[in-house]
Parts: C-alpha cells; sequence; structure tokens
C-alpha cells in the first residue's frame, strides 16, 4: 500500500494551527513552520528557515517542493492549505480522486485564464502591478494560450513521481521570479511540462470534504486603489495604465490622497478600502461629478458603514487627463467586540464581511444568472434585505 503524508505551512502569523480532529492510521501529519511558538498535539511540527526567502515564498518552497523529512518517505502527497479543516476521511479522499494521473487538484471557481487571473489579482491588490505585468509579458512571449485552465491550489494530491516533481521545481522557480500568486504559474508549468491532470469539479470553497477557516492576519489601512475607468467591464477592456494606487496621507481619522488623471474617462472607481467593517462619513472630492455612488455599505448609527473589504465609490462625469483628484474621507475601524456583534445582529441578513468569504459573495453574484439555484434565492434575499436596512 502506498504511504500518504499530508503536509501544511505555517510562516509569520498568518494562520493559526488547526489541529487534526479525526487522525486517520496510515497517514503521517507534517507542519512546517518558521515560528518557534507554533507546537501541536497531532501534527509533527518541523521549523524551517531560508532567509533568502520571505515568508510567503517560504511557504511556496514547501508546498511545492516539500522537505527532506518526507520526500523519500512517501508516494502520496496532499497539500493542504493551513486554513484547510477535513471533514471527511483524507484516505477516501485521495482514493476517490487520485486514479489515472499523478496530480489532482481543484478547478478555479470563477476563472478558466490565468491572464484573466492576473488581472484579478492586479485588481484585488493580490501582488505588486509591475510584478504581475513582467509575469504576464513572459507568459505571452512564451506563447501559453488564453483559456488554457485555471486551478485552485489550497489542496492538491500528488503521487511521488519524475515529471509531477520536474513540474514543482518549474513552479517553484515561477514564483521566485515572477508573481508570488502561484495560481499564476501552475498552468503554465502543466502546459509546458505536459503534464496531465486530474481535476476536481467542485468549488474548493463549498463541498462535502473540506472547510476553512479565517486568516490570523489582520491588514491596516495604507493605500487606496483608484481605477480610471469602468472595472466592471470584461477583462478585454481592463487596462492596466489605468489602474492607480497611492498610499493615503492620514491626519488623525481624515484618510487624503492627491492624484492626476492618466488618461480621459468618464469614471472614476475609488476603491477607498480592502479593510472590512469601516465607517465612513465627510467625503470631500476636488472633482465636480454628474454623479456620485457608494457601492458595499449599508447604514450604521447614523453614519454608514463599508461592510466588506471592497468599499467603493464611483464618479460619473466628465474627467480630462492631467486634472488633479484629490480627496478626503474619514473612515473609523469597528473595535473587534463591535464586529463580533455587528455580524451577529446581521448573520441572519447574509452579509458577508471577511476576505475568505468575499469569493462567496462573488459566487452569488455570478450564479444569480441561474434564476433556479439556491445561490440565486439567497442573492435576492440579501438585496431585500439590504433595501430594508436603507429604508
Amino acid at each position: 500500500m502506498e504511504k500518504i503524508c499530508v503536509y501544511t505551512c505555517i510562516t509569520g502569523n498568518y494562520d493559526i494551527v488547526n489541529e487534526i480532529v479525526n487522525k486517520e492510521k496510515g497517514i503521517d501529519y507534517y507542519l512546517f513552520t518558521n515560528n518557534k511558538n507554533i507546537t501541536s498535539k497531532t501534527w509533527k511540527v518541523i521549523y524551517i528557515e531560508d532567509e533568502s526567502l520571505d515568508n510567503q515564498r517560504l511557504s511556496r518552497k514547501i508546498k511545492m517542493l516539500g522537505h527532506p523529512e518526507m520526500n523519500d518517505k512517501y508516494q502520496i502527497f496532499v497539500w493542504m492549505d493551513a486554513s484547510v479543516i477535513w471533514k471527511k476521511s483524507i484516505k477516501e479522499f485521495v482514493q476517490k480522486y487520485l486514479k489515472k494521473n499523478n496530480f489532482v487538484t481543484f478547478k478555479h471557481a470563477f476563472r478558466n485564464c490565468i491572464y484573466e487571473e492576473a488581472y484579478e489579482c492586479i485588481k484585488m491588490r493580490k501582488d505588486k502591478k509591475q510584478t504581475i505585468l513582467k509575469h504576464i509579458d513572459f507568459l505571452t512571449k512564451e506563447g501559453f494560450p488564453h483559456d488554457y485552465g485555471l486551478c485552485e491550489m489550497t489542496v492538491f494530491i500528488r503521487r511521488k513521481d519524475e515529471l509531477v516533481e520536474k513540474t514543482m521545481k518549474l513552479w517553484f522557480d515561477m514564483v521566485c521570479n515572477y508573481s508570488k500568486r502561484d495560481q499564476l504559474s501552475f498552468m503554465y508549468c502543466v502546459w509546458k511540462n505536459n503534464l496531465k491532470l486530474d481535476i476536481i469539479r467542485k468549488n474548493v470553497w463549498h463541498n462535502e470534504w473540506i472547510d476553512h477557516v479565517k486568516h490570523n492576519y489582520k491588514k491596516e489601512l495604507t493605500e487606496c486603489r483608484i481605477y480610471y475607468g469602468d472595472s466592471s467591464v470584461n477583462d478585454d477592456s481592463y487596462d492596466p495604465k489605468m489602474d492607480c494606487l497611492y498610499t493615503y496621507k492620514k491626519k488623525n481619522s481624515i484618510y487624503m490622497v492627491n492624484a492626476t488623471i492618466p488618461g480621459d474617462t468618464n469614471i472614476i472607481e475609488i476603491e477607498v478600502t480592502d479593510v472590512p467593517c469601516l465607517v465612513y462619513s465627510n467625503f470631500h472630492c476636488s472633482l465636480p461629478s454628474d454623479k456620485v455612488f457608494f457601492y458595499n455599505t449599508i447604514p450604521y448609527q447614523k453614519k454608514n458603514i463599508f461592510y466588506n473589504n471592497k468599499g467603493i465609490i464611483r464618479l460619473e462625469g466628465t474627467f480630462r487627463k492631467g486634472e488633479k483628484l484629490n480627496f478626503s474621507i474619514e473612515l473609523e475601524a469597528l473595535s473587534e467586540i463591535e464586529q463580533y456583534g455587528w455580524i451577529n445582529k446581521l448573520s441572519d441578513e447574509l452579509i458577508i464581511l471577511s476576505e475568505e468569504h468575499q469569493r462567496t459573495q462573488y459566487e452569488l453574484y455570478e450564479l444569480s444568472k441561474i434564476k433556479k439555484s439556491i445561490f440565486y434565492k439567497m442573492y435576492l434575499l440579501k438585496q431585500k434585505i439590504i433595501r430594508k436596512l436603507k429604508k
């Protein structure tokens, strides 16, 4: 019988240790970390270090290349992000999906193209724009095709195999030399090495096998993203040159940005925050606008709150290249206790707050086209409740 190894990695304080609820005989569990404060009752904890790598790339090194402690002892390796919790047997999961080919992972929930995912990563500030553009340029010069496929790399199974190991090494080289976002490299490496995959066509965030917990990561509000155009259009119309990132100037609770419009446009979308649960007020802008819209917001104690991590202000009018866009807004974060109270109060209204659940919110929107689906009904219910709250 092939020996199975389940492994994960925590670098820095990005995740907490999720203990294994049901350890299975015949499976060994490894947790690799550079955090010497981490201990576990159910994982075999192995300390790692590599001063040449940042925390994210160190974690990806383990994810892609494994570790000498385990590489020669096992035939089957199951990677799981540290935020994953198994609801069912890992052995059964392996038996069900590891069949024809030596690598198994989940299909991406929303997209089927690395290029589209790259633009989404720019929009969501998942990596530096110039780094991702360099990544895209490399893929284009290599002749990597559009719509080749896209996978979620949260969980995967790999069997010990020479071609798989060659692909994993190339994958790690890519995240070291280009974007740290591993989804932007994986399918290129598969294409380059002609690696055959088995794809699990389930949503990695919602299935009978696994669940997820929130990352132990608190983000500070330091930057503002502005897109000079309509970011809701498809990626064929997306222009990276019109997507700009600015560092806030801050005075007490007032956040200010001074910008210069890079090109003529009729729409400006200010992504004010990537931190959820911010109360906002006193928005002032130097440019006259025909219309101003606030998105992802509901009333809160005589003020308003951006309830998720994508609070947006949309300006519509006639804006010319070289004009100055100066704005200020008062922002105040809810305390952790206030957040819990507010979330509990609105939990039945399906308002999604955490970064992880932002995926769910996007899915509800996408599946709203399928009117018979439960997601569509949930989406309608959420909109109905928000309208009531605004009255």
